[in-house]
Parts: C-alpha cells; sequence; structure tokens
C-alpha cells in the first residue's frame, strides 16, 4: 500500500535502525495475541458469530507462521491484516465513540505494520533471492505482487465478517461462502505467481458487489450503538473488502486489459 509521508519516514528510519529479529519477534507476538484473542471469543461470541471469529482466528495464525518462519510473502500478508485492524479500529472508533479497547486494537495493528517495515526487513522476506530466481522476478514484478498482496490480505478479515456473519439462508449465505473461497484460493495463487489468483480475486469482488447492501451503513450512537454496530458490521465489512478487492486488481489492470483488446 501507498505510505503516508510520516510512516514512510519512519520506515526510513526503521531501516537504518535494523534489530530485524526484534522486529520480527515483537510483531509475531502481536499476531499471535490476536490469533488467541478471536480464538477465546470464539468460544463465547454471539449466536452465528463464533465461526467467524474461528477464521478470523486461523487468519492471524498463519500471519504468525508466515512471519515467524521469514516466508517471501508473509511480511505482506502480516501488513495486510494489520491495514485492515487499524482501518477498522478508526471506523469503530469514529462511528461508536472512544473506547479504549479499539484503541488498543488499533495501535497493536499499528505496531505490526511499524515492525515489518524498513529495507532491511524487505530483506529478510520478499528480497530473498530463492524464490525470486525461482519465479524469474525482478523489482518491478515484486513491487507489483507485494502491493496486491498486501491489499488482498487487508480485505481478508472485512470479507470473513461478510461472509460468514448470521444471514438468511440462500443464495446470499452460498455467494458469500464463495467469495470467501476466491478471496483465500486468489491470495494462494497470488504467492504461487498464478495469474488466475488475480481472477479469482476479481470474482470474488463480482459476487460482493451483486449479493451486499454496500450502501447500507449508518453510525451508531445511543445506548444501542453496540447492537446497531453489530447490525450493520456485515454492510461495513462488505464495503471495505469490496475496496480492498478492487485496489488488489488494479496493479493487474493495464496487463488485463492489453490482453482483453488483443487480436483474436
Amino acid at each position: 500500500m501507498q505510505l503516508p509521508p510520516v510512516v514512510a519516514a519512519l520506515s526510513a528510519r526503521l531501516s537504518e535502525i535494523g534489530f530485524e529479529r526484534t522486529r520480527r519477534a515483537v510483531a509475531g507476538l502481536a499476531l499471535s495475541l490476536f490469533f488467541s484473542l478471536y480464538l477465546m471469543m470464539s468460544l463465547n461470541a454471539p449466536e452465528g458469530f463464533g465461526r467467524v471469529f474461528v477464521a478470523l482466528s486461523l487468519c492471524y495464525g498463519v500471519a504468525f507462521v508466515a512471519v515467524v518462519a521469514e516466508w517471501f510473502w508473509g511480511r505482506w500478508f502480516a501488513s495486510g491484516l494489520a491495514w485492515s485492524g487499524i482501518m477498522i479500529a478508526i471506523a469503530a472508533l469514529v462511528a461508536i465513540g472512544w473506547i479504549p479497547a479499539l484503541a488498543i486494537f488499533g495501535v497493536l495493528h499499528l505496531l505490526v505494520v511499524v515492525c515489518l517495515m524498513g529495507k532491511k526487513m524487505a530483506a529478510r522476506y520478499d528480497l530473498q533471492e530463492g524464490w525470486r530466481q525461482k519465479y524469474k522476478m525482478d523489482d518491478f514484478g515484486v513491487a507489483r505482487l507485494q502491493k496486491t498482496v498486501t491489499r488482498a490480505a487487508a480485505s481478508l478479515p472485512s470479507m470473513i465478517i461478510w461472509a460468514l456473519a448470521p444471514k438468511e439462508e440462500g443464495m446470499a449465505a452460498l455467494g458469500g461462502l464463495a467469495a470467501l473461497v476466491l478471496t483465500v484460493a486468489g491470495l494462494r495463487g497470488l504467492t504461487r505467481l498464478r495469474s488466475w489468483g488475480v481472477v479469482a480475486l476479481a470474482g470474488a469482488g463480482v459476487l460482493v458487489v451483486s449479493l451486499s447492501d454496500v450502501t447500507r451503513l449508518a453510525f451508531a450512537s445511543g445506548p444501542d450503538c453496540a447492537c446497531r454496530a453489530l447490525a450493520y458490521a456485515p454492510s461495513a465489512a462488505a464495503a471495505l473488502a469490496l475496496g480492498f478487492l478492487v485496489l488488489a486488481v488494479l496493479p493487474f489492470g493495464g496487463a488485463i486489459a492489453r490482453y482483453l483488446r488483443r487480436p483474436a
């Protein structure tokens, strides 16, 4: 994702400071905390939301393993989840009001983003020579893939909330599950450098547009704000997931357009 100037300056400073192993450990600790938190929340979740928290827990579990194992896409995937958490925290604080737990939630996600910034951290993950030689990736290709994977990962928590939250049985439920499967499959395809990964993400976006009412949003206020926020959560999640999916496909938009315009 495009970094704000202040965050980019901080990234440059972190590149100079180093402490990659320490920062990796701190990021892994925060990710493992969310893994445990969502898993515990699933045991006492409102009716129908248990599966949502289990899926979120699995997401953060994968991010933790990818970061600790230094898989080349681990930094991208974890940063995507962290950016999503930051945006969800900000949106919730604006809609519901100041809640210390939400502020801590956002700060911990921000900590993950900051810890994984910098060229020295990139050298431990996406700049590894092994996978770049295997897939014959140049710097431009790596940068484009990074944007797509990060943005697609950022869409995953919102997609989980929208797809698995309680809804009427029928096409909406099946379509939501299909969109989630396409998002996960798309991410898997991208990490294996398969072109169908981009197509899968685009298909997930089409399903979100077709089956959700992304305009059904409202700010929750008053004594019943928590109930209203829970009621509007799926629509807000659909809008956020759609936004990230569109941004994820954009880096490949030019190549797709040229392919479609080629002579038969």
